[in-house]
Order: C-alpha cells, then sequence, then structure tokens
C-alpha cells in the first residue's frame, strides 16, 4: 500500500538519503530503526509529505504521493501522522485539537465533528481532558491526543515518530498497548524509534538505516535474535 524506490535527499548538497527503497504492505507493523544521522528523520518527512525527495518514486495505494513537487491528496486521505513533538495546536482546547481538523477535512457539521471526536477520545481514555488545553495534560496524555487527532481523520496508515522519547516505563507500557490495539482493528503502522525494547515489543518487521542506507530489512525476530 505504500512504496519506496531509490528515494535520495540531500541538504546543501549533503546527501542524506542515498537510494533508500521498500514497501509497506496492509495490516503491517514496521518500524523504522538507526542511530541518530542514520537519515530516520529525513524520511519520516518524505513519508509523510512534508519534504519531496530529489529523485525517485513515492506511491501510495499504487498513486504517486507527489504531483508537481506538492503532497498529493492521497498523502492526506491514507496517512495519519504523530510528531515526536505532537505538534498539538496550544490554543485549542483537547477537544478542538481534533474538532478543527476533522471540520476543515470533512465539512461536516459541529455537532457531527464533535460526537465523534468525543467518542474517539473516550476509546482513547481521554474523555475527562477533553475541556483542558494540551499543556494541562501529561507528556502520556498529550501522546495519546496526538494519536486522537491523527485518527480522527480515518487514515489507513498510522506513522509514528519516536512515540515512547518522552514517556516513562508506565506510560510507554499504554502506548503498545494502545497501538497493538489499534492494529487489531486493521490499522498499519509504521514506527520510527531508537526504542529497541519498545521495537522488538511491537515490531513485525524492521528496517535499520545507516548513513542513508537500508542495511536490513526483515522480520523484527531475524533482527533482534541475531
Amino acid at each position: 500500500m505504500l512504496k519506496l524506490q531509490n528515494i535520495t535527499y540531500a541538504y546543501d548538497q549533503e546527501p542524506i538519503l542515498k537510494g533508500i527503497g521498500f514497501s509497506v504492505n496492509e495490516g503491517e507493523i514496521l518500524g523504522i530503526l538507526g542511530l541518530s544521522g542514520s537519515g530516520k528523520t529525513t524520511l519520516l518527512k518524505i513519508i509523510s509529505g512534508l519534504l519531496v525527495p530529489d529523485e525517485g518514486e513515492y506511491l501510495i495505494e499504487n498513486q504517486p504521493a507527489f504531483i508537481k513537487q506538492k503532497k498529493s491528496d492521497k498523502v492526506a486521505s491514507e496517512l495519519g501522522v504523530v510528531f515526536q513533538q505532537f505538534n498539538l495546536f496550544p490554543h485549542l482546547s483537547v477537544l478542538d485539537n481534533l474538532v478543527m481538523p476533522l471540520r476543515l477535512r470533512t465539512k461536516k457539521p459541529k455537532s457531527e465533528c464533535i460526537a465523534t471526536a468525543v467518542e474517539l477520545l473516550d476509546v482513547l481514555g481521554l474523555k475527562d481532558q477533553i475541556a483542558k488545553f494540551p499543556y494541562q495534560c501529561s507528556g502520556g496524555q498529550q501522546q495519546r491526543i496526538a494519536i486522537a487527532r491523527a485518527l480522527v481523520l480515518n487514515p489507513k496508515i498510522l506513522l509514528i515518530d519516536e512515540p515512547t522519547s518522552s514517556l516513562d516505563k508506565e506510560n510507554t507500557k499504554k502506548v503498545e498497548e494502545l497501538l497493538k490495539s489499534l492494529h487489531g482493528r486493521g490499522l498499519t503502522l509504521i514506527i520510527i524509534t531508537h526504542d529497541l525494547p519498545f521495537a522488538q515489543a511491537m515490531c513485525q518487521r524492521v528496517i535499520e538505516l545507516s548513513e542513508g542506507r537500508v542495511v536490513f530489512d526483515g522480520l523484527a525476530e531475524s533482527y533482534f535474535n541475531a
């Protein structure tokens, strides 16, 4: 459902990604691993549509992810993204962080968008947080709010960046359980992380990047038991 072929990218003529290629199949939990400087962040930005690759092909559902150097509607409709810093709107309540993007995308009545957002927040254990602002919520709660905001648009793929970077052991376990539950409902997951124990607990397949190249692509069991 998602395919990259020979993706290259350079910052100021410094090569960052050097011929990256892989596919993501429906229903997978894929972990993208690598040390700092391996190219994970740049790859995240290309997959999410924030950066256009210098060369190569990026397809979603066999359709181009970029059209005339701009992110296609296919990326927006198929892919939900949760960034490491969450990027929640600080001036909006938790509820409105979900309602605003849903209204902008679907043009549905506000009352319908509110009902959808409240239902999702309730499922994620956040119904008691709906009137708060993001800064009034814990790191673990903000992580779940960011996931909820991505899910409210009903994507087929969730791309999540460093989901455990600011979480303690208890909240890491909660995120693990939440993501596994979402996967059980049919969501495809791409997890970019440096947290190897989390990746081992979560991922079915692993891609490791090193210096802008794929150096491993295979079953997580083979990767972690090598």
